[in-house]
């Protein structure tokens, strides 16, 4: 058995924690993720199915390295021709703290020969069709402790493939993922996005209620050509439904889903293209959600109860004063969204103090390189 490690944003790694909980899996918080216990064939599986999570790494082995030399018996030691192709091109990621192998060009460079070398002998070269996927490779040096991953998803898994429009300032679809856990939603209930933007919020909460996987068109993962061009998750592969993440102070949810893609789910924004992307991105993840050309003084509760998951615009990510745009959001709010659960994103608490005195924040983390908080109204 070896170890996984899903990496998220800090602030947001409870929710990460919550979301392995409902796959049964019990992980160690740490800053930017958790490490959980889990062969390679459940990290690739976890990598195809999990909402919340950046990245998904195997850890190939860890050991005390501060010189080349130790660091080469280390890498030399390695399962690389379990994982890796003949032609699998490798790009290789260093970050070096407080340790004698410092320099990360002379690391890279030795680690890709070290690499090259480990992977010759009596390995026959695939004479077939080229790796489609890049090889990502991480290595960790912390004290001269060096830990050496692969990236199950090749790419960031915020990439679903279904977003190719993304519009201005877009929150990324596993953080949208992340703000429907921590408003524990589950499709159970209404959903509504005010300033919906590309429509990543609606759009990640009808394939959550449909109990469909977050990723439709994407091109593959890294993961599925480890072992040789077969995928070593081949018989651990998820079977369509995926556990929805859990909010992180409760128990992971024990039942699906029970609303149909998009039944509940709605959509509203003032600029006519918004509303043109989300549609167009909603169409590539094969969902159907009611996106309405809708300023936020004239939007309406299309339910009796539900919950809004939004992402207003902010001043500092796009130059431009939203003061009003916050305290109509916050009337409307009032009058018409009484028995509404509210979760919007918010520079600071000046701004959502904007939307109503009773805001909470839950979480605070960085957007876009901005430190941004999770808020809530309370009742």
């Amino acid at each position: 058995m070896g170890h996984g490690f899903a990496v998220i944003h800090p602030g947001l790694e409870d929710v990460v924690a919550a979301e392995l909980a409902g796959f049964g899996i019990e992980g160690e918080v740490v800053p930017g993720g958790v490490r959980f216990s889990a062969d390679a064939a459940r990290v690739a599986m976890l990598a195809r199915t999990m909402r919340t999570p950046s990245q998904l790494l195997y850890e190939l082995g860890s050991g005390t390295a501060r010189s080349s030399e130790a660091l080469g018996v280390l890498i030399r030691s390695l399962p690389w021709r379990e994982f890796l192709q003949p032609q699998a091109e490798l790009k290789i990621e260093i970050t070096s703290r407080a340790s004698a192998l410092r320099f990360k060009d002379t690391v890279s460079r030795a680690l890709t020969a070290m690499i090259r070398d480990a992977r010759k002998g009596a390995f026959v070269p695939d004479r077939g069709q080229r790796p489609r996927h890049v090889q990502v490779l991480q290595v960790r040096i912390v004290e001269d402790q060096v830990t050496v991953s692969l990236d199950a998803g090749g790419d960031l898994l915020h990439k679903r493939g279904w977003r190719t429009e993304a519009g201005r300032a877009p929150i990324r679809e596993n953080l949208a993922a992340c703000m429907l856990a921590l408003a524990e939603w589950d499709g159970t209930d209404a959903l509504y996005d005010p300033f919906c933007g590309a429509g990543t919020v609606p759009i990640e909460g009808a394939l959550l209620a449909a109990g469909r996987p977050p990723f439709q068109g994407r091109n593959g993962f890294a993961c599925d050509e480890w072992g040789k061009g077969k995928p070593v998750a081949g018989k651990a592969r998820a079977g369509g439904r995926s556990p929805a993440p859990a909010p992180p102070a409760r128990p992971a949810p024990k039942a699906a889903p029970k609303v149909a893609s998009g039944q509940m789910v709605f959509g509203s924004d003032h600029q006519a293209q918004a509303i043109a992307t989300s549609n167009a991105n909603a169409r590539r993840a094969g969902v159907t959600v009611p996106f309405r050309l809708l300023d936020v003084a004239e939007m309406q509760a299309p339910a009796v109860v539900g919950t809004i998951v939004t992402n207003p615009p902010y001043g500092e990510r796009l130059g431009v004063s939203v003061d009003e745009v916050y305290a109509t959001f916050g009337r409307v709010l009032r009058e018409r969204f009484g028995s509404w659960r509210v979760l919007f994103l918010a520079p600071d608490r000046r701004m959502a103090l904007k939307v109503d005195e009773r805001v909470e924040r839950v979480v605070q983390f960085k957007n876009g390189g901005l430190s941004v908080g999770v808020w809530t109204v309370l009742a």
